[in-house]
């Protein structure tokens, strides 16, 4: 089925399947290629995390909320198709962020507005901000974050498929080292550029740091080619996967980092995880580790890689630098040797719609920007029940934990 079928196909089914006060879908008249467009078909493409308490008890003064302001960019039916599965609340379409502002004023939840914003912070009724990010650590610096005035959702586990692909396009690319290949050709030669010794994956040793929804994704590719896959999460060791030999907590990260020939970085960032991959952790890694950061480039200190790189005890990294702003051109990173450095495609999104808010130039939403349309059909169903979950009292999805940073 060509991508403007399927999206037909996706767009008709989740309009026959409304039903008047649900959250609106018959599994039995939704059906797409891949299977019933439900919340629970959802939930197992994206398998979002409830907060342990409902938003009732969580936010300070809960009350039933009246508008829902919602960033649908050019998607002008988005907002008509939330507003019908979403009755007694009164849902707000906007084009941009700079629309958005004049609707926040008496708003009480926001859906891809920009969490930082001076409208954000003038919103007084506001209580929710759903963002586009997978992260919401930038969003503290809006006092009325971080104080608890508002209550943040993010975009976590739905864009497992993008990041995890691209976590594992670094591996593939640097193990067969086809970025020195790139630099040959311009010399018309093979071996114009010095090389360095191809990896072989199978039976090697991949530490995932941050074995969350991306990097359980990353866990299961390596180990799919053979790899044996150590892991670490913030708080609880959970259920192990199958696939994934042992599971540590993040004070174990250093152990584990000796012991790995690839460390794939999946984590958040917060203030335990900010330049955890320094001179000092680089000194205990094997000689010739491959290093991929596919998150936050904060998480490594550049300055300390670039040494690591020239030294050799790095052998390749790469980092797809998901930044608000590309490394200054006088950055020694822009040369380090063995390093493939790529900008992140959502932020060169965000710097779209910044730039279009400015100049009132066409723009997509931030959901349209994500490629496949049944997946972002399964995004923006996610985005309605945790809508209908805020507009209930009732415990949402990817809540932001200001304690935990992520």
């Amino acid at each position: 089925m060509s991508a403007p079928a399927s999206r037909s196909c996706v767009l008709a089914v989740l309009g026959a399947g409304l039903v008047a006060g649900g959250l609106g879908l018959t599994s039995a008249a939704a059906e797409t290629p891949s299977g019933p467009i439900t919340v629970d078909f959802a939930l197992q493409r994206f398998p979002l995390s409830e907060s342990a308490k409902p938003v009732s008890e969580i936010a300070r003064a809960w009350h039933k909320p009246k508008k829902v302001v919602v960033v649908v960019g050019d998607d002008v039916k988005r907002a008509a198709w939330l507003q019908a599965g979403l009755p007694g609340i009164k849902i707000v379409g906007v084009r941009d962020n700079h629309a958005a502002a004049a609707e926040l004023a008496d708003a009480d939840g926001g859906v891809f507005v920009e969490c930082n914003s001076a409208a954000v912070t003038a919103a007084k009724t506001l209580e929710w901000v759903h963002t586009a990010s997978g992260g919401s650590d930038k969003c503290v610096s809006n006092p009325r974050v971080a104080d608890s005035s508002i209550i943040i959702s993010d975009s976590r586990k739905v864009k497992n498929a993008r990041l995890s692909e691209a976590a594992m396009q670094f591996v593939l690319a640097l193990a067969g080292s086809l970025d020195v290949a790139l630099q040959n050709m311009p010399y018309g030669e093979f071996h114009a550029v010095i090389g360095r010794r191809q990896m072989q994956l199978e039976d090697s040793i991949m530490l995932v740091v941050g074995l969350g929804g991306s990097g359980t994704e990353v866990a299961r590719m390596a180990h799919a080619m053979g790899m044996h896959v150590l892991g670490t999460r913030g708080s609880s060791t959970g259920d192990k996967p199958d696939f994934v030999d042992y599971v540590g907590l993040a004070d174990e990260t250093p152990k584990l980092a000796a012991q790995a020939d690839v460390i794939v970085i999946g984590a958040p960032l917060t203030p335990q995880t900010r330049d955890l991959f320094n001179a000092a952790m680089f000194a205990r890694l094997k000689r010739g580790t491959m290093l991929v950061d596919y998150t936050r480039p904060e998480i490594i200190n550049s300055r300390d890689l670039v040494d690591a790189l020239k030294s050799g005890k790095i052998g390749s990294a790469g980092i797809n630098w998901a930044d608000t702003a590309p490394p200054a051109k006088d950055d020694p990173i822009w040369h380090a040797p063995n390093l493939i450095l790529t900008g992140a495609h959502a932020t060169a999104a965000a710097a779209r719609l910044d730039a279009a808010a400015s100049s009132g130039s066409k723009i997509l939403a931030p959901g349209d920007i994500a490629g496949d349309d049944e997946d972002n059909e399964l995004r923006w169903l996610l985005v309605r029940e945790n809508i209908r979950r805020f507009a209930n009292g009732e415990k949402m999805f990817s809540v932001f934990d200001l304690a935990r940073g992520y």
